[in-house]
């Protein structure tokens, strides 16, 4: 038989952003969309040796700081390209299995979406 207890957890209920200093509690937006970094320096590292490396940044100040080197890439976007990636996939005739073009065993359509940055697709 397994006895349960409750024991008190410690967990993060505020996160303040280093660079503009906003406050944000837990359960609001700007909590979520904090970005944290915690990191440990390598061997010959310029902050040192094995030294910890932390930031939390909110939103904007990420934007703002690191903005022009950032990649963002639109969720809906990539869910819409594999919609209707996966929709030229047929269970009998693929074996339940994924083709590939480099054995062979795919023939691309030609309204077959080209994948964003990657070699496989059609026509190659």
């Amino acid at each position: 038989m397994q006895i349960t207890d409750v024991r008190p957890e410690r967990f993060t209920s505020q996160i303040r952003c280093d660079r503009c200093g906003l406050l944000a509690a837990n359960g609001e937006v700007e909590f979520h969309e904090m970005t944290c970094i915690d990191a440990k320096a390598g061997y010959g590292s310029i902050f040192g040796d094995g030294s910890a490396i932390q930031i939390d940044l909110c939103q904007n100040c990420l934007k703002l700081t690191l903005g022009p080197w950032l990649r963002v890439t639109d969720q809906t976007e990539k869910d819409q390209m594999l919609k209707a990636r996966l929709s030229h996939f047929d269970l009998n005739s693929h074996g339940g299995e994924f083709p590939f073009l480099t054995n062979g065993s795919l023939e691309v359509p030609e309204n077959f979406p080209a994948p964003v940055g990657s070699s496989l697709g059609g026509g190659q």
